[in-house]
């Protein structure tokens, strides 16, 4: 099976790797060339713009697509959609608010394109545990994309759940408790600093690893992230590029989110309150997706 795919950054490098081990021939482009020229010692077939992209695609051309969500994307899909054919198939795996993905399926359906969207979570853990993938699209054509899910995905990592932009409002549903899962870890490291007496703090949440209900991923990265040598040089500075989108997504269905509210407004607040728990969360987002810290 051969594909493309377009986005060899911090997710999509990862990504290509997995499927060219699992035997999925990819043929890749990156606007950074020297991305291209990494990917291709991995055994990636290069191409310096889409247009050879395309021509070296079978007859039925499958593209994923994983770049940041917005102009990058829409320009993306723009430029594919007159260079492909009847029955091709884009697949779109950005963070991304599930009506967009609604605006392009439209696209896509002027040119009997098929356009799946598709939620992707693993963070810069994925290449060895595998990505877990959430699809929308059209569900008679799922089968032809399965086998890139297979391979990207551990075993039951990944789900069809409807029509075009079910993929991006599962995977948004996913970011809020990651929000809030992450908030009341950070919660529970500023309490624990401020006992009467010292707790070493990676020590309680090393502590709660192995049997607690609280057990997770995140907790593990907690602990790690507390045991950063550089931990107390984080700054309190958050970012983060999906707040706008969740915040749509809870907005369009009049979601009840309470404690995503607050998660929100930690993540947006400039003051010098719950400098801890901001630094936590800064450092744990660094573990699992490789986001950027600030130093103080």
């Amino acid at each position: 099976m051969r594909m493309g795919f377009i986005g060899l950054g911090r997710m999509g490098f990862p990504m290509t790797q997995r499927l060219l081990q699992h035997k999925i021939e990819v043929v890749a482009y990156n606007r950074s060339q020297d991305k291209v020229a990494e990917i291709e010692n991995y055994g990636a077939m290069p191409s310096k713009d889409i247009d050879e992209l395309i021509a070296k695609l079978p007859d039925q051309k499958i593209i994923w697509i994983m770049l940041p969500a917005g102009e990058v994307t829409d320009n993306t899909i723009k430029e594919l959609l007159p260079k492909l054919k009847k029955e091709d198939i884009i697949i779109d795996g950005a963070n991304d608010f599930y009506e967009n993905a609604e605006k392009h399926a439209e696209w896509c359906k002027k040119y009997d394109v098929h356009f799946f969207d598709c939620g992707v979570s693993g963070g810069v853990l994925g290449l060895e545990n595998g990505y877990t993938l959430m699809i929308g699209g059209p569900e008679i054509v799922f089968e032809k994309i399965e086998p890139l899910c297979k391979a990207l995905a551990p075993a039951n990592g990944y789900g069809y759940f409807g029509p075009t932009g079910s993929g991006h409002f599962v995977k948004s549903v996913h970011n809020i408790i990651e929000y809030v899962y992450l908030q009341g870890l950070a919660e529970g490291v500023e309490l624990l600093s401020k006992f009467k007496h010292p707790i070493q703090l990676d020590k309680a949440t090393k502590v709660w690893e192995p049997a607690s209900v609280i057990r997770s991923l995140l907790l593990e990265l907690t602990t790690q992230a507390l045991q950063r040598k550089d931990f107390n040089e984080i700054s309190t500075e958050i970012g983060s590029v999906t707040t706008d989108e969740l915040q749509s997504t809870k907005a369009s269905v009049k979601g009840f989110t309470p404690a995503f509210d607050v998660a929100v407004n930690i993540r947006k607040d400039k003051t010098s309150e719950f400098s801890l728990g901001k630094r936590t969360i800064a450092a744990v987002r660094h573990e699992f997706g490789g986001h950027k810290v600030t130093k103080k």
